[in-house]
């Protein structure tokens, strides 16, 4: 009998296949994508997934309107560049809906969330199926 998947083992498939996706899913066909707050453009394999509200609470984790390619200076050395990201979620969403965002990482336990495992197994095969969305139309 094969036996489930811990909750941990779980969550790193589905960032790992949310990832994949948020990288690919404004790529050009040949897998460019543009950083979100450099505006550089870089093939998605050199892109993160990076979140508009830091510190990847579960909430927020994998809120598909909260996380964007972004270069691996942005995200990691300038922290999520923070002031350039905040412009760009802007003139993307809008004030309104930024300031909305901004709420889901201050509400109920500080946006923190615990998933399930039947939550995180039917993300797994949601992302599965967007990425294989995301082919089709690249070929």
């Amino acid at each position: 009998m094969k036996k489930k998947p811990t909750l941990t083992k779980l969550k790193k498939e589905v960032w790992k296949l949310f990832s994949l996706w948020v990288r690919l899913r404004d790529a050009d066909f040949q897998g460019m994508n543009t950083c979100c707050t450099c505006r550089k453009k870089y093939h998605y394999k050199k892109l993160q997934a990076g979140h508009f509200i830091p510190g990847r609470h579960n909430a927020v984790l994998f809120h598909e309107d909260l996380v964007h390619p972004q270069c691996y200076s942005c995200n990691f050395f300038l922290g999520g560049n923070p002031r350039e990201y905040d412009k760009f979620m802007r003139e993307k969403y809008g004030n309104q809906k930024v300031e909305e965002f901004d709420l889901l990482g201050k509400g109920k336990q500080n946006g923190h969330k615990e998933y399930t495992v039947e939550e995180l197994e039917k993300l797994k095969l949601y992302y599965q199926e967007k990425l294989k969305k995301v082919a089709r139309e690249n070929n």
